[in-house]
């Protein structure tokens, strides 16, 4: 009986610990992650191309990046044009009434994270 006791918390810990982690950015949202190749910053939005699901090259952009990121990598220059990244970001939904008075959804996507590949 006394095994018993003990074998009940330590099947608990080890289900715990092999349930798949999720990690998340500030305020509790998923965050996702590519590998992309820098392709420039227009003043508003940073653009990256990267391979698709599809195999096909795609471009994703950015019009947001947190604080942390913009200090630690300066991407408003042509430095790091050409360079590969691993880009991790939030996507938020964000709607807008448009000229006829209906509401829009559109994806905003933030950088959170930036690690220099090559």
């Amino acid at each position: 009986m006394k095994y018993i006791k003990n074998l009940i918390p330590v099947l608990f810990v080890l289900f715990c610990s092999y349930m798949p982690v999720v990690e998340k950015a500030g305020n509790n949202q998923e965050t996702e992650t590519i590998t992309g190749v820098f392709d420039g910053y227009d003043g508003d939005t940073f653009s990256f191309k990267y391979t698709n699901e599809d195999g096909e090259e795609d471009v994703v952009i950015f019009p947001k990046i947190s604080s942390e990121v913009d200090e630690k990598e300066d991407l408003s220059g042509d430095v790091y044009i050409g360079k590969t990244f691993n880009i991790t970001y939030i996507s938020e939904v964000e709607t807008e009434i448009d000229e006829d008075g209906n509401e829009q959804e559109y994806v905003t996507r933030t950088i959170v994270a930036l690690e220099l590949v090559d």
